[in-house]
């Protein structure tokens, strides 16, 4: 295959050429060489990082791939300039470094790996260029940079999709549009399914708005075509008029991790959601393509199987189907439940290769599923139920029971629930979004648009609302933890929520930076709160005993719907799925 994608990916997206080629990479615990001061047998490679402009430098991510290997490897240098790679991280070979350090850039750079540990020193040199250095910005270093109110950038960036779903700002801002061309991309933009397009399969989720009252997700796009002409190339300008403002980069805690980066051998892959097996394996669904996958990292080694959806390429005209695998969770047997869509739930069995696919009595449901964590036999579900003849349609959750088979009676969601709070939402579309089960099994979930979680019994069959502190703070995925509390991403707010199920009490954890924008959020055993991000290409842990953020900064452009964080690891070790750029992350932390 040879396909290639119809969105820009940057910072390391590298074509896969063979699964051989990974299977050398398996890295393994995390060794004392972790600081270059003090190199041992147990490094691959030491050195430190300088720089004429800025001496020694912190915070600089250091890049290697071997000569042969698509597979990125990552460490951050400390305070003292240092970075070391372990042996167990970098196989003997060739490899090319390069770096992540915004307004810097590193010559060619090879190194060998034998077996004594390789010193690098590393002198960057800054960059002088306007265009080099627009080409090193995140998006949310351009929103930043853009000139405009705090309610112009809100309109764009506040909303349930916006264009860093697929790209960087950087194309928008390289761009020569002037409103009424901007009109017409957001119009063509809003026939791409953002969570399953790749570069063969583009899907249309709708047929196009007609431009005079063109809608960008329940906002007039009017106003936001307009302010995005006047930040961009249009009018015969060949620079941004405005200076390109960048974030800081990483200190302390932060530089404290080593980032292994698995491109997925299939083109173009677009990976919405992980999970962890009990082994390690990480398992993904393809919205691209309609398959699952595994990853063993010990090896390095890719397999997949096509998942339920997928039919004959004669399949009759018309036949209900949905492209790619949305949602993928593990049981606590190591079974792989995805939600596959149209009315159905399947069961894969790795150790048989079968499928078992459950039916809902649903004409439409939300593409996750509940996690089932071991010793749960409830995975929930939610979609517009079959109402009586003549009544209307409503939400409604489902619970199925995974060892019988057995569908609970619907829950009706929303009926009694407050109006939205943002009068800006004239048709609001109220709807579950991630959903989760309490200790007790029951049901609840983020409720974006009335900012809320929804908690249903299923012995009572009563809903109700619990409204986030924060008006509009639009709650968006999480997990709950083993103190019966449920962590959440305010995708508005710029907040981390936890509501307390003993209670529903709600708690808010200000991240500090505006427009960050936290997604889904997953706590560790250790009672911290990892946090993906979109737009900033960090990942942020919250320590909530002291409300301290620690933002790690990744070594590719990422875009990750989901945190996942293996529990039976020797340490710290949290994944990504990389939507856009179709990688896996793997992120570790000494502890």
């Amino acid at each position: 295959m040879n396909f290639r994608p119809h969105f820009k990916m940057r910072h390391g997206l590298i074509a896969v050429a063979a699964l051989a080629l990974i299977a050398p990479f398996a890295p393994q615990a995390w060794h004392a060489a972790m600081n270059a001061a003090n190199p041992s047998a147990d490094s691959a490679i030491t050195g430190d990082v300088r720089s004429d402009k800025a001496g020694v430098m912190e915070g600089v991510i250091v890049i290697a791939r071997r000569s042969d290997s698509p597979v990125l490897v990552a460490v951050t240098s400390d305070a003292q300039g240092h970075f070391a790679f372990a042996r167990d991280d970098l196989k003997p070979g060739q490899y090319d470094i390069t770096i992540r350090a915004v307004g810097y850039e590193l010559a060619p750079t090879q190194v060998t790996v034998g077996t004594q540990p390789a010193s690098l020193d590393l002198k960057l040199a800054a960059v002088t260029d306007n265009d080099k250095l627009a080409a090193q910005l995140t998006s949310l270093e351009w929103l930043n940079s853009f000139p405009g109110t705090d309610a112009q950038k809100d309109v764009m960036i506040r909303n349930m999709v916006n264009c860093t779903f697929c790209h960087s700002l950087e194309r928008v801002a390289r761009s020569s549009h002037d409103a009424t061309e901007f009109l017409s991309v957001m119009q063509r933009m809003l026939t791409y399914e953002t969570d399953h397009s790749s570069a063969d399969r583009i899907q249309l989720a709708w047929p196009p708005q007609p431009l005079e009252n063109l809608q960008w997700f329940g906002r007039d796009a009017k106003p936001i075509a307009n302010w995005l002409s006047t930040v961009n190339l249009s009018n015969g300008r060949t620079d941004w008029s405005y200076p390109l403002k960048t974030l800081p980069r990483p200190t302390g805690a932060a530089t404290k991790a080593v980032v292994t980066v698995y491109p997925i051998p299939r083109e173009m892959s677009v990976i919405h959601d992980l999970d962890v097996d009990s082994k390690g394996n990480v398992w993904y669904g393809n919205t691209g393509w309609d398959f699952i996958g595994m990853l063993d990292p010990k090896t390095g080694k890719f397999s997949e199987w096509a998942s339920p959806n997928a039919l004959p390429a004669d399949h009759a005209p018309g036949t209900d189907r949905i492209v790619g695998v949305q949602d993928i969770q593990v049981d606590g047997e190591d079974n792989v439940w995805v939600a596959i869509g149209g009315t159905k739930h399947a069961r894969f069995n790795p150790k048989t290769g079968k499928w078992q696919t459950f039916d809902l009595p649903v004409i439409w449901k939300n593409p996750f599923l509940g996690p089932v964590r071991p010793g749960e036999t409830g995975l929930w579900a939610t979609g517009l139920g079959a109402p009586p003849e003549g009544e209307k349609r409503h939400e409604q959750a489902f619970r199925l029971d995974i060892k019988t088979g057995q569908l609970s009676k619907g829950i009706t969601l929303f009926d009694d629930m407050p109006a939205p709070k943002d009068p800006t939402h004239k048709n609001p579309l109220n709807y579950c979004y991630m959903m989760d089960q309490d200790a007790n099994g029951d049901f609840l979930c983020t409720a974006p648009e009335p900012s809320g979680i929804v908690r249903a019994n299923l012995r009572t069959g009563k809903a109700r609302l619990i409204p986030t502190p924060t008006p509009i703070a639009y709650p968006r995925r999480g997990y709950r933890d083993p103190q019966n509390r449920f962590w959440f991403g305010e995708f508005y707010a710029d907040k981390i929520g936890v509501i307390d199920l003993n209670t529903d009490i709600i708690r808010e954890y200000p991240v500090g930076v505006k427009w960050i924008s936290p997604y889904y959020a997953r706590p560790d055993a250790k009672g911290r709160v990892w946090v993906s991000a979109t737009g900033s290409d960090r990942l942020l842990r919250l320590d909530p005993k002291t409300g301290e953020i620690v933002q790690y900064l990744m070594p590719v452009s990422y875009d990750a719907r989901k945190v996942v964080v293996d529990v039976n690891a020797a340490k710290t070790t949290v994944w990504l799925p990389n939507k856009n750029a179709a990688q896996l992350v793997r992120i570790e932390i000494p502890d």
